[in-house]
């Protein structure tokens, strides 16, 4: 057996040889040319959001990342955007943090994303130099000058083949933060100035382009560009490897890593030298799960525990006072407006010169009294540890009525498991689905009546001095979480005006003002219940109740609500505004009490 295996090993052996020499030039050919064929792999992040350390199954974590780069030794590592901003441990040191990872880490360029703007633009540069990293964006100037310097490219060699990177900024997404912190620059044409930078890598003898940018539609920007081989992309928060057709008609791979640090990916382009082209190229995505896995760099770790350490006493400072208990209760939050919530809607007013303010009870984590004393940095993050920001956006005052009334709802429907649970002490009793969007406002004025059916219930709404105008628009402030939810199809149907600070760094600046503001905002009440309390009805209010679902009247109703069209007003509902007026002020100087219990 063992010399028929041997004579078989020797005649496949000579087969081999005869085939190499008898029609096997070809065959050498090609080997010879595959072996020409050049492997660039880029590792690539996109919208981290301030995450850092890793956390099991949702945050690759940077230490991870840096065991990944070892162990992949690949030719670049690139990240789009939105990665100093977002989390506490960002925000705290005003992304510094971040940037001392990325600079740890290794990263080659980035370019930046909507929120890396949100310390403002002189702050974004100097976290480009302590992350030790060129950040790139071709078309920004100021004073006619590329704001970050050079043109929004870099070129890098790798075994004889020339890499050129470019980057372009979406100037559709420029207002997605403060108009401040990004005074006195101009955004350009993204597809163009992309198009122009290509042809001039081109020119440089560059063998394959690479774009990088934070993009709203990758498809619409690629459809007007040419001369790019693949982007790698940030800002639409999903795990993307698809092809679309330039202004060529040549498919261009896009590639995105999802977000929150959740992904990485791992892009390799092969390029072949005898045909000028790149002849593949594959997407791989790393995601948190797997990076339990893997190893964490020592180096990394230690400087995660360092920062961790100094913020830990960054946590203990004092940053205000109050001057009384504020509730930040689970249960209080969803049931009735409190002292919190006041004050953090007082602070997104501020922040955003809004008209009205919305915060969801959801949104306010902090699950125990405030007591009138210190206010710490740890309890501003107790209250709004998310990272979420907010956003402006434009509603007509009919949007404002209807969100009022859905929302009184949710309050109505909460106080009834609230009450069972009083009842029963049970934690078995089931709480309304959406009871996290009972909501907390500010800039208004509102009373109303909870006997009264869904859609009548607001008898009166004034914003700043002026009683509620269904037909205006006014200008609402809200986190980025309830603006797009399933509770305000009102908020949600309507695209974002302007996005600003993160929640927690203006709760933090509103209460470095002082106790006076802040003891003077968590005591301006908003809703008045009028519940049970005789009204005499007015004419006007016998005529028309204001209603969500109605958006048109003949004439004004007694609710302090003007409807359009409204034509001559009679006395009437002034005499039964005013009733309802000074039932409000008495009650609402007993319910002040009552609302911090």
């Amino acid at each position: 057996m063992k010399k028929m295996k041997r004579l078989w090993s020797l005649v496949l052996s000579a087969a081999m040889v005869c085939t190499t020499l008898l029609g096997g030039t070809s065959a050498l050919a090609q080997e010879g040319d595959a072996s020409d064929e050049v492997t660039v792999k880029v590792v690539h992040t996109n919208d981290i959001h301030g995450r850092s350390g890793y956390q099991e199954g949702t945050v690759f974590g940077f230490e991870k990342l840096a065991t990944l780069i070892q162990l992949e030794d690949p030719d670049l590592v690139l990240d789009a955007g939105d990665l100093f901003h977002g989390q506490a441990f960002a925000t705290l040191e005003e992304g510094e943090s971040i940037a001392e990872l990325v600079k740890a880490v290794g990263y080659d360029a980035m370019t930046p994303g909507n929120h890396d703007w949100n310390y403002g633009k002189d702050r974004l540069k100097e976290l480009g130099d302590v992350a030790g990293l060129p950040i790139l964006a071709g078309n920004i100037t100021q004073d006619g000058e590329n704001f970050f310097g050079g043109d929004g490219t870099f070129i890098k060699t790798v075994d004889g083949v020339k890499i050129g990177v470019l980057s372009v900024f979406d100037p559709d997404i420029k207002d997605d933060t403060a108009p401040r912190n990004v005074e006195g620059l101009t955004f350009s044409d993204d597809a163009q100035t992309a198009t122009q930078l290509a042809e001039k890598l081109r020119q440089e003898g560059c063998d394959i382009v690479i774009a990088l940018s934070h993009q709203l539609y990758c498809d619409e920007f690629i459809a007007q560009t040419k001369g790019i081989d693949v982007m790698i992309a940030g800002h639409e928060h999903v795990v993307l490897d698809e092809s679309y057709p330039d202004a060529d008609g040549k498919p261009v791979k896009v590639v995105e890593a999802g977000c929150y640090f959740e992904n990485v990916g791992i892009l390799s382009i092969t390029y072949d030298p005898s045909e000028d082209a790149v002849v593949s190229m594959e997407e791989e995505v790393i995601s948190a799960s797997q990076a339990g896995d893997i190893a964490s760099d020592e180096t990394v770790s230690v400087l995660l525990g360092e920062i961790q350490e100094r913020q830990a006493a960054q946590l203990t400072q004092v940053v205000g006072s109050t001057g009384r208990d504020l509730d930040g209760r689970w249960e209080e939050l969803r049931v009735e407006e409190t002292g919190l919530g006041r004050l953090v809607t007082a602070a997104y007013l501020e922040e955003t010169g809004a008209d009205i303010a919305f915060e969801n009870a959801g949104g306010i984590r902090l699950g125990r009294m405030l007591p009138a004393g210190d206010i710490t940095c740890q309890d501003i993050i107790d209250i709004s540890p998310f990272g979420n920001y907010i956003v402006t956006k434009q509603i007509t005052g009919e949007a404002v009525l209807s969100i009022l009334e859905k929302s009184i709802d949710i309050g109505i429907r909460n106080q009834e498991s609230y009450d069972q649970w009083k009842e029963t002490g049970s934690d078995q009793v089931r709480w309304p689905d959406d009871n996290g969007s009972y909501l907390q406002f500010g800039g208004m004025k509102v009373t109303y009546d909870t006997s009264k059916p869904m859609g009548q219930r607001v008898l009166s709404v004034q914003v700043g001095e002026q009683p509620l105008e269904l037909d205006r628009v006014y200008i609402v402030a809200t986190n980025n979480y309830i603006s797009l939810g399933k509770a305000f199809s009102e908020l949600a149907d309507v695209p974002e005006l302007h996005q600003y600070a993160a929640c927690d760094e203006a709760l933090i600046r509103f209460v470095q003002q002082g106790q006076e503001k802040v003891d003077t905002a968590a005591a301006n009440e908003s809703l008045q219940d009028v519940t049970g309390i005789p009204e005499e009805p007015s004419e006007s209010q016998t005529e028309s109740q204001p209603s969500a679902s109605s958006s048109t009247a003949s004439s004004s109703t007694g609710s302090g609500i003007d409807s359009p069209n409204t034509g001559v007003e009679s006395f009437a509902w002034v005499w039964g505004l005013l009733a309802v007026s000074l039932v409000g002020m008495a009650l609402g100087a007993a319910r002040s009490k009552k609302a911090e219990k």
